[in-house]
C-alpha cells in the first residue's frame, strides 16, 4: 500500500516479472486515439517544441505539441508538405482559430485550460461538435474536477502537469488517480511534466499514461538519437516486468516503495564512463 500523501517517481521501482520476451520483440507503440497510434509513448511538450523539432518528432513517428505562437495554418501546411503521413499536433486557447488548424492538416488540438473552467468547457464542446474525429487533448491540468468536467465535454485525453510549470507533487498516484478517472469515460491520461529519465516514461506507463510528453530534460542532443536511447530504453525496462507491449505493462505493472539512497543504488554507479549517454545527467 501506498502512503496517503502519495508517491513521487523516484519513490518507486518497478517489480520484476518472470520475462521470457527479448527487447527486440517489445512492441512500444502506443495508441493515444482510436484512429491514432505513435511508434514510441513520447510526445514533444509544447514548451519545448518548435517547427524544425516538430519536423524531428514526426519523422519518428510519434509528434510534438506546437506551442501557441507557432500553431498557425501555414506552419502545420510546411509540416505536411514534407511527408502528409507526419503527425502535426497544436495547441489553442480558443475554440475559433481550431477550423483553419484543421483545414491546414492538424492531427491533435491541446485546449490549453484558463481560469474561466466555464470558457473551457465551451471550447471543448464547440471543437468536438465541428470534429468528433478530431483528438482534442485538454491540459496541463492538476485538478481532478476540471479533468472530469473537460471528458464530459468531450475531452479525449488529459495532459496532467502544472500551469505554472512547477514539478507535479506525488506524480505517480496523481497519474493514477487521473487515469482511473478517464477510464470512467473510455479516455486517456499523458503525462505532461517531471520526466527526466527513460525509466520515469516507464513509470508513467505502469501507473496509467499513454505516454508522456517530454522536453529539454531528455532531448539534449538529435532527436533521433535521443528517441533511440529512449526506445532502447523502454524496451529495457518493459522487459524488466515481462510487458511485451505498453497496454500489459499499463495492465500489469506494479510498484515498490523505495527510499532514496534506493533510488542511488538504482542509477548506474561505480562505473567508469566511456561516453555519456546524450540525455542522461544523474547527480
Amino acid at each position: 500500500m501506498f502512503s496517503q500523501n502519495g508517491l513521487g517517481l523516484d519513490d518507486v521501482l518497478l517489480v520484476p516479472s518472470a520475462s521470457d520476451v527479448l527487447p527486440n520483440e517489445i512492441d512500444i507503440s502506443t495508441q493515444v486515439a482510436e484512429n491514432m497510434t505513435l511508434s514510441i509513448p513520447v510526445v514533444g511538450a509544447t514548451r519545448f517544441a518548435a517547427v524544425a523539432n516538430a519536423i524531428d518528432f514526426a519523422k519518428e513517428g510519434t509528434l510534438a505539441i506546437l506551442p501557441v505562437q507557432l500553431s498557425t495554418p501555414e506552419n502545420v501546411t510546411k509540416i505536411k508538405q514534407l511527408d502528409n503521413q507526419y503527425l502535426v499536433g497544436v495547441s489553442v486557447e480558443a475554440a475559433d482559430t481550431v477550423d483553419e488548424l484543421v483545414q491546414a492538416g492538424a492531427d491533435v488540438v491541446q485546449v490549453l485550460p484558463t481560469d474561466n473552467q466555464n470558457f473551457l468547457v465551451k471550447n471543448i464542446s464547440e471543437i468536438k461538435s465541428g470534429f468528433n474525429a478530431l483528438p482534442v487533448w485538454i491540459g496541463p491540468v492538476d485538478d481532478l474536477e476540471i479533468a472530469k468536467q473537460s471528458l464530459l465535454a468531450g475531452a479525449d485525453t488529459i495532459i496532467i502537469g502544472t500551469t505554472a510549470g512547477q514539478p507535479l507533487q506525488h506524480t505517480v498516484t496523481t497519474v493514477m488517480d487521473f487515469a482511473e478517472q478517464a477510464a470512467k469515460f473510455d479516455k486517456n491520461v499523458i503525462l505532461g511534466s517531471d520526466i527526466q529519465y527513460t525509466g520515469d516514461v516507464v513509470k508513467a506507463l505502469a501507473a496509467g499514461a499513454v505516454a508522456t510528453m517530454i522536453d529539454e530534460k531528455m532531448i539534449t542532443d538529435s532527436v533521433s538519437d535521443n528517441l533511440f536511447q529512449i526506445s532502447g530504453g523502454l524496451r529495457s525496462g518493459m522487459g524488466y516486468t515481462g510487458s511485451d507491449n505498453v497496454e500489459t505493462l499499463r495492465q500489469k505493472a506494479q510498484f515498490v516503495q523505495i527510499t532514496s539512497a534506493g533510488l542511488t543504488e538504482s542509477h548506474p554507479h561505480d562505473i567508469a564512463s566511456i561516453k555519456a549517454a546524450p540525455n542522461y545527467h544523474h547527480v
